[in-house]
């Protein structure tokens, strides 16, 4: 399990109408995000490309609930959960997240999650 310091256990806050957006591929590295994703990430949208999602991985949330979002989107299907992320800085922030695989011949081809407060 990936583990992102420093963690400082402040709360982010952002608008609850902003959606938070990345996209994945199949081995979890982002390659998009909106400003929005960027802004409350706190990193540059070049740090973020090419970057394993886990990076704003919050080491609070439990190795299980994405051993099943792995498992859920693999077979093709979304998912959706309540997720405390990680900034840069270590401040932290809540989302419901809803995770869809991006389908190709039956198989995922990528996921692309959108986020809300």
């Amino acid at each position: 399990m990936r583990i992102n310091l420093p963690v400082t256990q402040q709360p982010y806050d952002f608008s609850g109408d902003e959606l938070l957006v990345s996209c994945t591929n199949t081995k979890g590295e982002i390659t998009h995000c909106n400003p929005a994703f960027v802004r409350v990430s706190g990193y540059r949208y070049e740090e973020l490309m090419g970057q394993p999602h886990n990076i704003i991985r919050h080491p609070d949330m439990p190795a299980a609930a994405y051993k099943d979002l792995w498992r859920t989107v693999g077979r093709g299907e979304p998912w959706t959960g309540l997720v405390k992320n990680r900034c840069k800085n270590g401040d932290h922030y809540w989302v419901r997240a809803n995770v869809t695989p991006i389908m190709d011949a039956g198989r995922p081809r990528g996921y692309m999650s959108v986020r809300t407060k």
